[in-house]
C-alpha cells in the first residue's frame, strides 16, 4: 500500500515509514482533501523559545524547514480544503501569518498532567491552528465553536492497551470528532506526523481514507498495525488476541 494506491482508489489507507519531507514533495498539489497533523513542539516549548513572524523555528526536521509555515505551507500544497495543525498555544500567532489562517482553535485537556515543580501553572490545553485553501468554506459543525473539551488518551482500550508506544496519542474521541466535523465521506486525509495513527483509525471508522507518514519506525509500526485492526472492525486487543473479523480477511 502506497500514496499512489489511495490516491487512485485502489486500497484505503497506507502508513508510509519515512520522513515526510521526503514524501510530501512526491504528491501533488491538491492531492489529498485535507490534512490533519498533529507536528512535535514540545521540546521548543519547553525551552521557552521565542519565534518571529516568519517562523524562528520550533523544531527542525532533518535540516527540513520545520517552522509553523514551513509546515503550513507543505501541507496547504497538497490539501485542496482544510489543514487543521495541533500546536502549542504560543504557536498560534505564527500559523496566523499564513495568508490561508482561518481560526485558532483549542483542545481543553480535562485532566492534564499537573505542573510537578508547583512553582507555576499547568499546562491545561492546546492549541489548533485551523487553515483552508483559498476558496468557499465548508464543514460540518454547525455553529460549533472551535472549542473541544474532554480528556487526554487514555493508554488502555482506546490506544492499544500498552505503555510507551507514544509519549503523546491524541484521544480518539477527539479525532473522531474533528474528521467528523471538518471531512466529508469518502475524502481522502493526510496526517504527515501520524504518530500511533490515532487521526487514521478515525478516518476508517468513519469511512474516509487516509495516507499517514511517519518517520520513526516504533511508532510506524504501532499505526500500522492499529490502522490493520481497524480495517478488519476490530480494536488492537482483539486483533492481537487473534480474533476474527467479521469484516473477512480481506
Amino acid at each position: 500500500m502506497t500514496p499512489a494506491s489511495v490516491l487512485s482508489g485502489e486500497t484505503r489507507w497506507c502508513l508510509v515509514h519515512a520522513d515526510n519531507a521526503a514524501v510530501l514533495p512526491t504528491l501533488p498539489d491538491m492531492s489529498v482533501a485535507h490534512v490533519v497533523t498533529d507536528p512535535p513542539y514540545t521540546q521548543r516549548t519547553s525551552n521557552n523559545a521565542r519565534t518571529n513572524a516568519h517562523g524562528g523555528g520550533f523544531v527542525t526536521f532533518d535540516g527540513v524547514d520545520g517552522t509553523e509555515v514551513g509546515i503550513a505551507s507543505r501541507c496547504l500544497r497538497v490539501a485542496e480544503r482544510w489543514v487543521l495543525i495541533f500546536c502549542a498555544l504560543e504557536q498560534l500567532g505564527t500559523y496566523a501569518v499564513a495568508p490561508e489562517w482561518i481560526r485558532s482553535g483549542i483542545w481543553v485537556r480535562t485532566n492534564s498532567v499537573p505542573q510537578f515543580t508547583g512553582d507555576r501553572p499547568g499546562q491545561g490545553c492546546e492549541g489548533l491552528a485551523i487553515l483552508h485553501r483559498k476558496g468557499r468554506k465548508r464543514w460540518r459543525g454547525g455553529g460549533h465553536p472551535a472549542t473541544w473539551i474532554g480528556e487526554t488518551a487514555n493508554s488502555f482500550g482506546e490506544y492499544d492497551g500498552r505503555q510507551g508506544d507514544h509519549p503523546t496519542p491524541k484521544p480518539l474521541w477527539l479525532m473522531l470528532e474533528l474528521v467528523e466535523a471538518f471531512t466529508d465521506p469518502d475524502e481522502i486525509v493526510l496526517d504527515p506526523f501520524a504518530g500511533s495513527g490515532t487521526t487514521g483509525v478515525a478516518c476508517l471508522r468513519l469511512g474516509r481514507r487516509f495516507i499517514g507518514i511517519e518517520r520513526d519506525e516504533k511508532y510506524a509500526a504501532a499505526a500500522t498495525e492499529r490502522l490493520a485492526a481497524e480495517s478488519k472492525g476490530l480494536d488492537l486487543r482483539a486483533a492481537r488476541a487473534g480474533q476474527l473479523s467479521l469484516l473477512g480477511d480481506s
